[in-house]
C-alpha cells in the first residue's frame, strides 16, 4: 500500500512538473505565468499560500505572484510583503542563500502581528527557495501553511526543481527584454546621430536632446574644459565615457537609477560620435577663419600694391611741384597735400599691418611692440607664465591689443602704454593701461563705441570676460580674461 501511495505521489509530482514546464514555455506574460506556476505548485505540495519576489540588481524587490495570502499579508495592497526587508531577503543579498531552506521565523509575519494588520491564519514559518539560472539569481519563492514549521527534504527538492524552471524562464524573459531594449535604443541612437548631424547645435542643446531621447535622468558634457549639465546629475548610478580626436577632448557622463550593458554600449558610440562632431565643427570654424585670414592678407596686398603706391606717388608729385612753383599760395597748398598724403600713407600702413596675419609669427610680445612702434607709441610688455596659445585665443588677444593701442594713440593724449599678459593652466589674462586723460562718464561716452563693442564681442565669443574702466586725469584700463583652450 505504501509503495502504491508513493507511486501515485511520484506520478502527481511528474504531472505537476510537466504542466509547470508547459506553462513556463508557452506563456508570453511573466506575471501571469508565475502566478499559474505558484498556484499549481501549492496544489501539488498541498500548501495553503505562497509568494514570489523578483529582486533587482540594486536590491529592490517586486512582488510578482501571490496566492492564498492571509489578511495580514494583504493589508494595504500587500504592504507587509512589498515594504521593508526580511531574513530570507537579507541572506539572499548577502549571497548566503544557495538552496531551499526552512526559515524558522518570518520577520514579515512578525510585523503583521505587531502592527495588528490582520489575521495570519496560524502561519508563522515558511520555506524559502532562491530562484537561480546558472550563476545568475533573480529572486525568491516562499511557501507556507498554517501550523507547518518544517519542510521535508523531498518537499524542498521539489520546490528547488520548480524554482530552477522559474529561473530559466525569468532569464529567458530578461534576455528577450534586453534584446528588445537594445533594438529600440539602437534605433533611438540612429535618430539621435541623425539629429546631431543636421544642425549646428551648442553642447547644451545637444545634452537636452540626448536626455529627451534616451530618458536618462541627467547628463553632463565637458568639452575642452567647457562644462554643460542638464537634468539630475547628483543621483543614482553614472557612466563616464571619454574620447579625444584632434584637438577636441570630450567627457560625457550620464546619470540614471540603474544601467545595463546596452547603456554602456550606447555611451561609447555616442561619445565617440559627439567627439567627431565637435572636432568637425572646430575644423569647419578653423577653415572659415583661415579663409578670412586669406582674404585679409589678399586685401592687405592689394592695398599695398595699389593705394599705398598711389599715395606715395601723390606725396612725391606734390613735393616736386612745390619745388618748381614760385607762387607762395600754391606752395602752401602743395605742402598741405604732401602732409595729408603722408598722414594717409601712415594710416594705410597701420591698416595693412592690422589686416595681415603674419605679424604673429615672431610671437605676441614682438608683434605688440612692432605695432606700437608703427603708431609712435612706447609700450612696456610684461608676460607671466608660459604663453602657449591656441589659434583662436592668440587671434582674440592680438586684435584686442591692436584696437586698444589705437585708442591710446587717438584718445589718451599720451604716447606710452603698459601691457600685462598672464597665462595659467586654466586661463589667460591681458591688461592694457595708460596714464592718459581718461574720461568722466565711461559708459555714456563709450557704450556705443564700435571699437569697444567689437572687443567685447570677440571676448564673449570665447566665453571670456571683458572690462573697461576709465577715470579722468588718471587713465584707462582694459582687462580681458579668456579660457586657456
Amino acid at each position: 500500500m505504501d509503495q502504491q501511495n508513493h507511486f501515485v505521489h511520484a506520478k502527481n509530482v511528474r504531472e505537476t512538473l510537466r504542466i509547470i514546464s508547459m506553462t513556463l514555455n508557452e506563456g508570453n506574460d511573466l506575471k501571469n505565468m508565475l502566478q499559474s506556476v505558484l498556484e499549481r505548485l501549492l496544489q501539488a505540495v498541498k500548501l495553503e499560500c505562497g509568494w514570489i519576489f523578483l529582486i533587482h540588481e540594486e536590491g529592490k524587490h517586486s512582488l510578482f505572484a501571490s496566492y492564498g495570502l492571509p489578511d495580514g499579508l494583504t493589508y494595504k495592497e500587500n504592504l507587509p510583503l512589498c515594504d521593508g526587508g526580511c531574513w530570507c531577503k537579507d541572506k539572499y543579498l548577502a549571497g548566503h542563500l544557495k538552496k531551499a531552506v526552512n526559515i524558522m521565523e518570518c520577520r514579515r509575519l512578525e510585523r503583521v502581528k505587531v502592527g495588528n494588520f490582520g489575521a495570519t491564519n496560524g502561519i508563522s514559518h515558511h520555506a524559502t527557495i532562491p530562484i537561480f539560472a546558472g550563476e545568475e539569481s533573480f529572486g525568491l519563492m516562499n511557501v507556507a501553511s498554517p501550523s507547518k514549521s518544517h519542510f521535508s527534504e523531498e518537499e524542498l527538492d521539489l520546490l528547488e526543481t520548480v524554482a530552477y524552471q522559474v529561473g530559466a524562464t525569468v532569464k529567458r524573459f530578461k534576455l528577450f527584454e534586453q534584446e528588445q531594449r537594445r533594438s529600440n535604443m539602437l534605433t533611438t541612437l540612429g535618430t539621435c546621430l541623425s539629429m546631431i548631424q543636421k544642425g549646428d547645435k551648442e553642447p547644451f542643446e545637444l545634452a537636452a536632446m540626448i536626455l529627451r531621447l534616451f530618458n536618462w535622468k541627467g547628463i553632463s558634457i565637458s568639452l575642452n574644459r567647457q562644462f554643460t549639465e542638464v537634468g539630475e546629475c547628483n543621483r543614482g548610478q553614472k557612466i563616464v565615457q571619454k574620447a579625444i580626436f584632434g584637438e577636441t577632448k570630450l567627457k560625457v557622463t550620464i546619470f540614471h537609477e540603474v544601467f545595463d550593458e546596452v547603456d554602456h554600449y550606447l555611451m561609447e558610440q555616442l561619445t565617440h560620435y559627439l567627439c567627431l562632431y565637435f572636432e568637425k565643427e572646430r575644423l569647419n570654424e578653423q577653415r572659415k577663419e583661415l579663409a578670412r585670414l586669406d582674404e585679409r592678407n589678399r586685401l592687405a596686398r592689394d592695398l599695398h600694391d595699389s593705394v599705398n603706391q598711389m599715395l606715395f606717388s601723390l606725396s612725391l608729385t606734390a613735393k616736386g611741384a612745390q619745388l618748381r612753383t614760385k607762387e607762395v599760395e600754391t606752395k602752401e597748398t602743395l605742402g598741405q597735400i604732401q602732409v595729408l598724403s603722408q598722414e594717409a600713407l601712415k594710416e594705410l600702413k597701420q591698416l595693412i599691418y592690422q589686416l595681415r596675419s603674419e605679424e604673429l609669427q615672431e610671437g605676441m610680445t614682438s608683434a605688440i611692440k612692432h605695432y606700437a612702434t608703427l603708431l609712435g607709441l612706447t609700450v612696456h610688455v610684461n608676460v607671466k607664465g608660459i604663453l602657449t596659445l591656441s589659434k583662436s585665443s592668440e587671434e582674440c588677444l592680438w586684435r584686442i591689443a591692436q584696437e586698444a593701442l589705437n585708442n591710446v594713440k587717438k584718445h589718451s593724449g599720451v604716447l606710452e602704454a603698459f601691457v600685462e599678459i598672464e597665462a595659467s593652466k586654466e586661463e589667460l589674462m591681458m591688461k592694457i593701461r595708460d596714464h592718459g586723460c581718461g574720461t568722466k562718464e565711461t559708459e555714456y561716452i563709450h557704450s556705443r563705441s564700435i571699437g569697444i563693442h567689437g572687443m567685447r564681442e570677440r571676448v564673449e565669443s570665447l566665453k571670456g570676460t571683458f572690462t573697461w574702466e576709465s577715470k579722468e586725469n588718471i587713465g584707462t584700463t582694459l582687462t580681458v580674461v579668456i579660457t586657456n583652450q
